[in-house]
């Protein structure tokens, strides 16, 4: 075989590929490929989007099929995977519905701290199954080992597994030695001053891959095809002919266009189509191409490319075939046509090497790559790299980016790092910048975060001066935020970034999360640390990516969150355009939704506003909360707030919903604002409670009760809820002692409403008040109304159990046979009718200081006093008799 005929029969196999690639229909098959990285379990299903519908049930998922080979694909891909991890439990095979006509397989979690998030990748086609465990952070699991047997308070014994002696071995005798407990401290890790990386500006995007250095023969927007091929003058003196060829050659380097193109039709009425039409040709498209440059005739730079292919066809001038090759390729690149660069290419190739020329011939083979490269054609590129010819010409390191670029570009990171990892030993070092980069970026798309880091930093080491050395640099800063390095280096990682990034997007990006993990992630913000919300800020021409506004909406709506502008947070939400989002995005964007409205409840249930807090409730639960993790103790807040009004109905409605609760899963994050972390059914009880107390069942409310004792953490308020029964029943010594059980015994407070604190002044002190413990019930009165001075100011509920402790203090003050500072107790009678000027006290408190003062001499302003008393029309006739009794003996 010929050296001309390989060439074309590579030239006919090449297009031929390109056929198959581009039209071939896509196979999908139901496989599982599983990915343990250090933070969590990955589950790959790669199939179409509708062939598997996944559910989270429970503490289990449902994987529904109705394609019998989906479902005997996945049977057999489930069959090797381990079961009894820290993520999977066990895995069992449903029989097919007979009503639905699908098939089910049933994943069980191993646990409840066991979190999945799933969603579909349609460039991959793959569904992605993610398993997180909270019980993988190594604090959380040593303290779980750690169980209490017998020991001291505050301190605690490590158990001990012993070991397992199996039928077939026997255990070594040893001699039984004393048990001794050994004692282990429990030390309370403390809280960062940072909350972790889900808190800050949490979304993660892929950076565009980085094709092979492949430069292009020129510059079209600069240069013509002469400046491969010049046009050379004639020899005019030779001929009439030549001397007319020179004349039109004459006017095209005068760009006198006009004159040239009515010479070359003279030319052509005179002699015709002859040897020189395709120098004449080329003359005609060169000079379309300077009219483009020159921004005369844009229009018409696509014919003079015609034209220029036209010539490369025909002609057998090779000099002037490679020109245009050149020129064509370029712009091909340069219009991203890659299908017809790719043909272009390919003829280069043969042309370069039936001429034997093979600097061309690399150059031409290097373009075929590129090309194919960009049409995602790795099979081929597979092919052309094992032909022993192209291996010769193309160096191997070379070939290797092309194929890596290819399989990371459509996003088979699995298959990139399994190529590199067997081809890098033969490889030398430095790789090319395609290589390391890509690489890099894989890592990183896997959760290898060191080892991103690595090859990150040799990008930038080597390659400084490169266009992807600031995404480079970003990916180390974000990469080191993620694995919870040092803030301070990473602070400096992110200012580095932006201080070194010449492109606008990858500086933005770095300041917004330099911004969020400064002032939405540090739990105590100083002034110095809000003047970096400046970073937020960007004027309106701006042009942000669809990412980039992703990650600033996100974090804007947490600075309002962490500075509890509820208000503003929640306007600010519902004004976000989050349709264009996926439903993974949505999802983050509704559970900060859901902390917003929980802090807006609990607001307003703080201060009594119960109303405010089942409008809230009633507005914004389809939105936000049903669409994230169940929440019980927004669901305990709206119970006590319909109980609070009397709205019965709505509160058993409430409670029917919330029974059947197991394998339901609970809000865990995020956590913006601190709640009790009590279970649910124990919520549920002690709204029954609640309940039963304002109906008056204390029988009921009593056994209740008692079932909440049982629960170390809920004793405090069982305490409490039993001093309410036994107030109710008129057992105030019981009542007494309950209530001050609950006062001494929690740590943090509990008791939020207004309400239930009024129930707990009042009720504590009554108690004293009808036990005759009046020098207590003084002590506690006093030390209530100063702890509580500012609690609450001008609400109703609160004010009204103050004036009464108010008045029973100046009540048994007053009734002292031995007053030793009367002026004390005048001023304070005094303080009391102008603060309740409309009390139902105010005859009393009057009358009690008219007789301070007569016990204090000062007779004339008694009188004045009690016959102002006499005066007023609501002043009950008791009073007043006692005044005119009063009156009587001055």
């Amino acid at each position: 075989m010929t050296l001309i005929e390989s060439s074309k029969r590579l030239f006919n196999f090449l297009t031929l590929s390109v056929f198959l690639l581009v039209c071939s229909p896509d196979n999908f098959a139901a496989t599982l490929k599983q990915v343990d990285n250090k933070t969590h379990l990955r589950w790959n299903i790669y199939t179409d989007k509708n062939n598997l519908q996944i559910e989270k049930r429970g503490p289990s998922i449902l994987i529904k099929t109705l394609d019998r080979a989906t479902y005997t694909s996945l049977k057999k891909e489930l069959a090797r995977v381990k079961k009894g991890t820290k993520y999977v439990k066990d895995i069992s095979i449903k029989a097919r519905n007979r009503i639905t006509n699908a098939f089910n397989i049933e994943v069980e979690l191993a646990n409840r701290d066991v979190e999945v998030f799933n969603f579909y990748k349609d460039r991959d086609k793959r569904h992605v199954i993610d398993f997180w465990s909270s019980a993988t952070d190594p604090v959380t699991s040593k303290v779980s080992q750690v169980k209490e047997v017998n020991a001291p308070e505050g301190k605690v014994v490590k158990s001990v597994k012993k070991p397992i002696v199996t039928a077939k071995t026997k255990a070594p005798l040893k001699r039984k030695k004393k048990k001794t407990k050994k004692i282990v401290k429990v030390v309370k890790k403390e809280e960062s001053p940072y909350r972790d990386f889900r808190y800050g500006a949490s979304f993660i995007w892929d950076y565009e891959s980085l094709a092979p250095e492949y430069k292009t023969f020129v510059n079209i927007k600069r240069k013509t095809p002469e400046y491969f091929y010049p046009v050379k003058n004639v020899d005019y003196k030779k001929s009439k002919r030549d001397a007319h060829l020179q004349l039109a050659i004459n006017y095209f380097r005068k760009k006198q266009y006009g004159l040239m193109y009515k010479t070359f039709k003279l030319y052509k009425t005179k002699y015709g189509d002859d040897k020189n039409q395709d120098i004449i040709e080329y003359i005609k498209a060169n000079a379309i191409i300077k009219d483009f440059i020159e921004g005369k005739s844009e229009k018409t730079f696509k014919m003079a490319m015609g034209m220029l292919d036209a010539i490369a066809t025909k002609t057998s001038n090779y000099e002037m075939k490679k020109a245009i090759f050149k020129y064509s390729l370029s712009y091909s690149l340069a219009s991203k046509e890659y299908v017809k660069g790719l043909n272009m290419a390919k003829k280069f190739y043969i042309q370069s090497k039936e001429n034997f020329d093979y600097e061309e011939t690399q150059n031409a083979l290097e373009a075929i790559f590129y090309n194919l490269a960009k049409l995602n054609q790795v099979g081929k590129i597979d092919e052309l790299t094992k032909d022993k010819t192209i291996l010769k010409i193309i160096p191997r390191q070379k070939l290797l980016a092309y194929r890596l670029y290819v399989l990371f570009k459509r996003g088979d990171i699995e298959e990139t790092l399994k190529l590199f990892e067997k081809e890098k030993k033969n490889l030398a070092t430095p790789y090319l910048e395609s290589i390391q980069y890509n690489i890099a970026e894989s890592y990183f798309r896997n959760g290898d975060y060191k080892e991103a880091v690595k090859f990150f930093d040799t990008f930038v080491t080597e390659y400084s001066y490169h266009s992807k050395t600031p995404s480079a640099r970003l990916r180390i800063a974000l990469a080191y935020d993620i694995m919870g390095k040092d803030i301070d280096k990473v602070n400096l990682l992110y200012l580095n970034a932006i201080n070194r990034s010449q492109k606008g997007d990858i500086q933005h990006e770095a300041k917004i999360r330099y911004a969020a993990l400064n002032t939405v992630r540090k739990r105590k913000l100083t002034e110095r640390d809000l003047e970096k919300r400046v970073f937020l800020e960007f004027s309106e021409d701006t042009k942000l990516s669809k990412n980039l506004k992703k990650l600033l909406w996100q974090t804007r709506l947490r600075t309002f969150i962490v500075d509890r502008q509820y208000r503003n947070a929640l306007s600010y939400l519902v004004a976000l355009p989050l349709n264009g989002l996926t439903q993974v995005e949505k999802r983050v964007f509704n559970a900060d939704g859901a902390e917003i409205v929980y802090g807006q409840v609990f607001a307003s249930y703080k201060k009594g506003n119960y109303s405010e807090v089942l409008r809230l409730w009633s507005n914004y639960k389809k939105k936000y909360t049903k669409k994230v993790a169940r929440d019980p103790y927004v669901n305990f807040i709206v119970g006590r707030s319909y109980l609070k009004l009397g709205l019965y109905d709505a509160f058993e409605k409430l409670i029917s919903t919330n029974k059947n609760i197991e394998g339901k899963v609970n809000h865990t994050f995020p956590n913006w604002i601190d709640r009790p972390n009590f279970k649910e059914r124990l919520l549920m009880t002690e709204l029954e409670v609640i309940k039963d107390i304002k109906l008056a069942q204390y029988e009921k409310a009593s056994k209740r009760t008692a079932f909440l004792m049982k629960n170390k953490k809920m004793r405090p308020l069982a305490n409490y809820y039993a001093g309410l029964i036994q107030y109710g029943k008129k057992d105030y010594k019981k009542a007494e002692k309950s209530f001050e059980n609950y006062i001494t015994a929690q740590t943090k407070p509990t008791i939020i409403d207004p309400m239930d604190l009024t129930n707990l002044m009042t009720m504590y002190t009554e108690s004293l008040y009808k036990l005759g413990k009046f020098d207590k019930f003084q002590a506690t009165a006093k030390a209530i109304l100063k702890d509580t001075e500012n609690y609450l100011a001008g609400n109703e509920i609160v004010e009204s159990s103050k004036e009464r402790l108010t008045y029973l203090t100046l009540e048994i003050d007053s009734g002292k046979k031995k007053q030793k500072d009367y002026a004390d107790l005048i001023s304070r009678l005094n303080d009391f009718s102008k603060k309740y000027p409309k009390s139902v006290y105010s005859g009393r408190v009057d009358y009690l200081l008219g007789r301070t003062y007569l016990d204090n001499d000062r007779q004339k302003e008694a009188r004045k006093l009690f016959e102002e008393i006499l005066q007023k029309e609501d002043v009950s006739t008791s009073i007043k008799e006692l005044v005119k009794s009063e009156l009587s003996l001055i």
